[in-house]
């Protein structure tokens, strides 16, 4: 009896647990909200070789995206984005809809909501690469 009630107690903890770790997961502000949806622009952009339009995605990224604002080259933008994915990653974790995704080659991850991978380090000539990351 003394076993099944540590077991049934332990029981209880984990689902209070994950009920805790699944509410907060589930809230997201406003700004981080905004920050997710500029990020998508920025890695659509970059999936496509546009500077630009990466460019333009900054705005929506707050303080995070003035490195993105200010990139003179594809490689440049590139590289802003990657520090951004680290901070995609966190938000993004446990929210319905973002799959994290790693290029193998060039040992990078980045964040995207659908399951078709688009790579935005390699552009047009890597889009590919990639899988999503359990």
């Amino acid at each position: 009896m003394k076993k099944l009630r540590i077991k049934l107690i332990t029981l209880v903890a984990a689902c209070v647990a994950l009920t805790t770790a699944t509410a907060a997961a589930a809230t997201l502000s406003d700004k981080d909200k905004q920050f997710l949806v500029g990020y998508e622009k920025a890695h659509t952009a970059l999936v496509a070789d546009g500077l630009t339009g990466a460019k333009a995605a900054a705005g929506d990224l707050g303080t995070e995206g003035a490195e993105l604002s200010k990139s003179a080259s594809l490689k440049d933008a590139r590289s802003a984005f990657e520090k951004l994915s680290v901070k995609a990653k966190q938000l993004a974790a446990g929210q319905p809809g973002y799959h994290v995704y790693h290029c193998p080659m060039l040992k990078k991850d980045w964040v995207q909501t659908s399951t078709t991978t688009a790579n935005p380090y390699g552009g047009k000539d890597m889009v590919g690469c990639g899988e999503i990351q359990k």
